[in-house]
């Protein structure tokens, strides 16, 4: 059944008093959760962000520091919109984020340093590579992590096939207009904001009429993993097929023609 592979009901928070936000560039923080920034901001729960490129992969080396600049103070502006403070950034060469184990331990010590509950990051199924290896990376940070941590990961440029959380952000949904507004730079390349805002619609497609927008997420427990988590659903619905089968009448009826069936099988061979 439909609900059993998409959420049916929108959820009003994820789950958190300590939220660390991963974001691959300036402005994938409010695209991909800020929604859930917002909403947890609100509620007073310490939200840390952290940028981790510089956003300056199509500059020439003498524009890469004004281009930077130009694009941190879009994020500090959409942070102030936002209400969670101001990020941190650690000015990595944009699109040459590597899942590697130098980044591995930086976001290691940041969960550390900072002590959340719940780590935001990409969606492994992104097909930017600097979104890939950041969520990958952070996937593997927290799967190893000696305290127990959630992991939520969101959808930017690619929507999640079996997202299992969608937080309502209805109420949001202006002030998270006003926060993508911020990154002019990115809008004058491609209408962003347009995308982000029909995702969220999107995402209401099997909430009601009260819900406007949702964010998508795939919410990771602690000691879960990923595979264990899609191998237990698909077995759940293996499961769940099965017993409609075994207790349709269909099958009841035609039992005894499968017992006719094999026992020609046995005579034959």
């Amino acid at each position: 059944m439909e609900h059993e592979l998409i959420p049916y009901q929108a959820t009003f928070k994820i789950g958190c008093t300590r939220m660390l936000v991963l974001a691959p560039h300036p402005d994938d923080e409010v695209f991909g959760c800020g929604g859930a920034i917002l909403r947890h901001a609100s509620l007073g729960d310490a939200v840390h962000v952290i940028i981790t490129s510089d956003g300056a992969f199509h500059c020439e080396a003498e524009q890469k520091a004004s281009h930077t600049a130009m694009r941190q103070a879009e994020s500090n502006a959409a942070a102030a919109i936002m209400g969670y403070g101001q990020p941190e950034y650690w000015g990595l060469p944009d699109r040459g984020i590597t899942c590697d184990e130098p980044l591995i331990q930086r976001i290691t010590a940041a969960i550390a340093a900072f002590k959340p509950d719940l780590v935001m990051a990409p969606s492994i199924y992104e097909v930017h590579p600097d979104h890939l290896a950041l969520g990958t990376a952070a996937l593997q940070a927290v799967r190893h992590h000696e305290y127990p941590l959630s992991l939520a990961m969101y959808e930017v440029g690619v929507p999640m096939q079996r997202p299992n959380i969608l937080l309502d952000i209805s109420d949001l949904q202006a002030r998270k207009q006003q926060a993508m507004a911020c990154f002019a730079s990115q809008l004058k390349t491609q209408r962003y904001d347009q995308h982000i805002q029909a995702l969220n619609r999107f995402r209401t497609y099997t909430l009601g009429p009260l819900v406007t927008a949702a964010e998508a997420y795939f919410l990771l427990r602690p000691g879960e993993s990923l595979c264990a988590v899609d191998a237990q659903q698909r077995a759940d619905e293996l499961q769940k097929t099965l017993d409609t089968i075994l207790h349709s009448r269909s099958w009841r009826f035609s039992a005894p023609l499968r017992a006719f069936a094999r026992w020609l099988r046995s005579r034959t061979s």
